[in-house]
C-alpha cells in the first residue's frame, strides 16, 4: 500500500527547490514551530507568518516566525504556502471556513501535518471547492512528547519518514512542490491512501499512545505511585514515554480515528488476554509462546 518516493522528490531536486515567498503556519506549537524553524534554517522561506491564539507570540519571540497574523484572511492572503499545524479538529474546521477558501491564491500550496488523514481529506473536499486541488495531505513521522514552540527543532525531520496522501484531485505541481519541500527538510517521502494511513497509524501510533496513557495512569493512581516514580527503570520509561504527551491533543486524535483505533484495540486485547490466561493458568509453555509472538516481530526493527 505504500508507494515509492515521488518523481522529483529525491535529494538533489529537494535541495534545489525554489524558496517560498511567504509561508503561513497555522498552529505554531512544537510541530508547526519545527516546520518554521526547518524552512528558515534551509533558506526555503523568505518570510514566515504565524496564526495561533496561544503560541504565535511566543513563536515570534523565539524567532521561529517573522510576524503574527490578526486573522485567518490576513494570514492566508498572499501566501504561497499554507501549513495547517493545529489539532486535527481545528484543521478540519479551518478548511471549512470560507475565509481560507476565498483567501487562498490560485497557485498557493496547502498542506497539513495532522496525524489522521481521512477526515482531513474529506473536510478539504467538502470545504475548499475548486481550491481542493491545491491541497495535499502530509504526515511527518516525527512527533513530540512535549508541547509548545519552545520544543521546536530545525532538524526534526532529518532522516524521518514523511507520508503524503494525495487524491486524484491534487494538482501535480502541488504534490511535487510539497514533496520537494519535505525532502529538502531531510525527510524520506513516500505515499499511501488516507484510509490505509489511518488504519496503519491506529496500530503503530494512536492505540499505543492510549496504552501508554493507561499504563501510566494505572501506576500513577495506584498505592505505590511515589515509589514507582523514584525507583522505576528503563522499561517503564520506554513503555510510557508517549504517555507524557498532551492529553487534549491525543483525545482529539483518538476520537477522530475512532473506528480504526477500536479495531486496533480489539487486536491488542486478544493478545493481552492470551498472556493473562497463560499467567492465570501457570502455563509456562503457553505464556512463552504468547510472548514470542511479540518478540518475533519486534526483533525485526
Amino acid at each position: 500500500m505504500t508507494q515509492p518516493q515521488y518523481p522529483g522528490a529525491d535529494s538533489p531536486h529537494g535541495a534545489q527547490i525554489k524558496p517560498f515567498s511567504r509561508v503561513v503556519i497555522i498552529g505554531t506549537g512544537a510541530l508547526g514551530g519545527s516546520v518554521a524553524a526547518a524552512l528558515r534554517s534551509r533558506g526555503l522561506a523568505d518570510r514566515i507568518c504565524g496564526l495561533d491564539p496561544f503560541n504565535a507570540a511566543a513563536a515570534a519571540q523565539l524567532g521561529l516566525i517573522d510576524e503574527v497574523a490578526d486573522s485567518l484572511m490576513d494570514a492566508v492572503r498572499g501566501s504561497d504556502l499554507v501549513v495547517l499545524a493545529a489539532p486535527i479538529a481545528v484543521n478540519c474546521a479551518l478548511v471549512s471556513d470560507p475565509q481560507l477558501r476565498d483567501s487562498l491564491g490560485p497557485q498557493a500550496c496547502l498542506t497539513d501535518v495532522s496525524s489522521t488523514k481521512s477526515s482531513m481529506v474529506s473536510a478539504v473536499r467538502d470545504g475548499l471547492g475548486e481550491r481542493q486541488s491545491r491541497f495535499v495531505a502530509s504526515h511527518p513521522i516525527a512527533g513530540f512528547d512535549r508541547a509548545g514552540p519552545g520544543a521546536s527543532r530545525a532538524d526534526l525531520f532529518q532522516g524521518k519518514s514523511l507520508l503524503m496522501c494525495p487524491t486524484p484531485q491534487c494538482d501535480v505541481d502541488v504534490i511535487e512542490r510539497i514533496a520537494g519541500m519535505w525532502t529538502a527538510l531531510g525527510a524520506q517521502v513516500a505515499s499511501m491512501t488516507p484510509e490505509h494511513h489511518d488504519a496503519l497509524f491506529a496500530e503503530v501510533s494512536h492505540w499505543p499512545h492510549a496504552v501508554a496513557f493507561a499504563l501510566a495512569g494505572a501506576i500513577g493512581e495506584g498505592a505505590r505511585a511515589d515509589d514507582a516514580r523514584r525507583f522505576h527503570g528503563a522499561g517503564l520509561r520506554d513503555t510510557t514515554r508517549v504517555g507524557g504527551s498532551p492529553a487534549d491533543l491525543w483525545a482529539g486524535i483518538l476520537i477522530d480515528n475512532r473506528d480504526a483505533v477500536l479495531q486496533a484495540a480489539q487486536g491488542f486485547r486478544s493478545e493481552l488476554d492470551r498472556i493473562e490466561q497463560a499467567i492465570r493458568a501457570g502455563d509456562r509453555d503457553a505464556l512463552e509462546a504468547a510472548l514470542a509472538r511479540g518478540e518475533r516481530w519486534r526483533s525485526t526493527f
